[in-house]
């Protein structure tokens, strides 16, 4: 599917909007490779000068300034070239990060757990950071090598037709050793870099799960695991590095092959014209001239060749960045409805899912959840309270049935435009590395300081927020520095920063004292007036004044009510609730 040809195409894409630059680029690239091969001739006309009668040193001097000149205004056309061809390869990798960064964002939370994070970390820093190094050295080369071979074979072939055809006739055999060289080194290169994503995964768990790793004794496992994933890494490693390094030798071997044959054959020319001793300058001259030339036209394939390492690699990167980059998006937001949330009203009509086809999770599910009423879904772990939340906000879509809000289907509306409508916490806490105001600021961008400041007396989190070392400008984040409830208190104050129309509560205040739990429960008693609730709770006790109480059982709801019809009914809710 993605093979270099179809790789190139969109790499040239992503070049468009900088060809200005790289036509520039070009033009500096023809005057540096002209100026270097002109003073080959330079130098010839000197060879024959110097076999004539009557020669002076002095002679030499006009010639070697007109060379140095020569030289020196190609080094700078060479300068020249190099800085803008830097700046756009610069300006290409940044627009292939931003559309991997992009595209991580607008994949669908199936994907995302499909995927080891720490591999899709690895494509956007390393598999990119391995593209700009193959680019910036292996497409600097090749494009040099372009010039310098078109243009070296115009100067052969105006310099002598028959040597020039020995040259272009031999050229295919280093062409094709550098071919099959780079074919072996891709496949590689790879694998290298599939097995690479494998252990940045690995490390990604072992650094996020470091407390459950240490707390089980697994250390010895993972570290086995570690070593048998760094073994394969290792073996794909050096046979990739192997194989790449074949590519330098045998090229310039094939190289040295064409140089010799060009240097006999001048040889020949030389003896076969003279017809005269006085012949013999000019023509040792043109011979010198054309070995300059020779070597000249040979090169760009050494380059090459010496580039296959990058150039190999960072193809295999290539090709993990547009896997994910061209990975199905959830939704195609421009073909669905924006639409204005004013009841904020949910109706799930037997609605089926599964993860896998086998094995099912919600199965026959129905209920509406209605304007300033409170649904409670209540059950054991596992009975698919968590994935029905997330049908209801969109992150997977439904294997059959529909889910209405507004009377509309979920799947007609922009998802932007049913999440900006629903407010959720849950049982799981995220904080970015800022303050305390950013943090909390982060669920409604513009917001004012003395917004976020009631919002948090609104979570009661305002006190503890005083207590910290800056207060609201102290730095934390998810890792440390703060209490799980403290971390739970700040999510809480998003969800009263926003006031949604729509309100989801997933164990909300499982990580909060009895004390404050109290006080956030009245907190969202008032929040919730008006407004569509649904909460998750383990607590009964939390939910006793829900008009709806749906209990869930094996993903199916086996009994729905309030409180006091559950309890009379004396069926499971009744044994959940007298077990706690």
């Amino acid at each position: 599917m993605y093979s270099v040809k179809i790789m190139l195409k969109r790499i040239l894409k992503y070049a468009k909007p900088y060809r200005r630059n790289i036509i520039i680029a070009l033009i500096f690239a023809i005057l540096f490779e002209c100026a270097f091969l002109y003073v080959p001739c330079i130098m010839g006309n000197e060879i024959i000068a110097l076999f004539g009668e009557g020669f002076e040193m002095s002679q030499l001097t006009i010639p070697l300034i007109k060379a140095f000149s020569i030289t020196a205004a190609g080094t700078v056309f060479g300068i020249l070239m190099g800085r803008l061809l830097n700046v756009s390869t610069y300006l290409i990798i940044r627009d292939i990060r931003l559309a991997t960064f992009k595209k991580i964002l607008s994949l669908p939370v199936s994907y995302l757990d499909a995927h080891y994070h720490g591999d899709l970390l690895t494509r956007v820093t390393h598999d990119v950071d391995q593209v700009y190094d193959g680019l910036i050295h292996g497409f600097t080369h090749i494009f040099r090598g372009i010039v310098a071979v078109i243009l070296t074979m115009i100067f052969m072939f105006m310099t002598k037709w028959d040597i020039a055809l020995v040259v272009v006739v031999l050229t295919p055999l280093s062409a094709v050793i550098a071919y099959f060289v780079t074919k072996l080194s891709k496949k590689s290169f790879a694998v290298q870099a599939a097995v690479n994503g494998e252990m940045a995964g690995l490390v990604n768990e072992m650094v996020t799960e470091q407390k459950t790793v240490i707390a089980y004794s697994l250390m010895k496992e993972n570290t086995e695991r570690f070593n048998e994933i760094d073994g394969r890494l290792k073996t794909a490693g050096v046979r990739a590095q192997f194989v790449s390094s074949l590519a330098r030798p045998t090229t310039r071997f094939a190289n040295a092959i064409i140089y010799a044959c060009v240097a006999t054959y001048g040889l020949i020319v030389v003896i076969r014209d003279a017809k005269s001793v006085e012949e013999y300058p000019a023509l040792i001259g043109m011979a010198s001239t054309f070995l300059f030339y020779a070597s000249q036209y040979t090169r760009p394939f050494n380059e090459i060749a010496e580039v296959t390492t990058e150039l190999a690699n960072s193809f295999a990167s290539l090709r993990r960045i547009f896997e994910l980059i061209d990975a199905e998006d959830m939704v195609k937001e421009d073909t669905l409805k924006e639409i204005e949330v004013n009841k904020g009203e949910y109706e799930i009509n037997h609605i089926n899912f599964a993860y896998q086809p086998e094995r099912m999770i919600l199965k026959d599910i129905s209920f509406k959840a209605l304007q300033n009423k409170r649904v409670a879904l209540v059950g054991p772990t596992g009975c698919g309270k968590t994935t029905l939340i997330n049908l209801l906000m969109r992150y997977y879509d439904v294997s059959s049935g529909e889910i209405k809000l507004e009377g509309e289907n979920i799947n007609h509306i922009k998802p932007s435009s049913l999440r900006k409508s629903v407010g959720m916490v849950l049982q799981d806490t995220w904080l970015f590395k800022g303050t305390v105001l950013d943090n909390i600021r982060y669920a409604k961008d513009g917001s004012s300081d003395d917004e976020v400041m009631t919002a948090a007396i609104a979570a009661n989190a305002h006190d503890f927020i005083m207590k910290l070392p800056q207060g609201y400008q102290t730095i934390i984040d998810d890792d440390e520095g703060l209490s799980t409830g403290q971390k739970q208190l700040i999510c809480i104050a998003r969800l009263m920063l926003v006031l949604p129309k729509i309100l989801i509560l997933d164990e909300a205040t499982s990580n909060i004292d009895t004390r404050t739990e109290v006080n956030i429960q009245k907190a969202f008693n008032l929040l919730m007036d008006n407004r569509t609730s649904i909460v998750i709770a383990h607590r009964l006790s939390t939910i006793r004044h829900a008009d709806l109480i749906i209990v869930m059982k094996d993903g199916r709801i086996i009994e729905h009510g309030n409180h006091d019809e559950l309890i009379k009914a004396h069926g499971y809710y009744y044994e959940l609730y007298n077990a706690h």
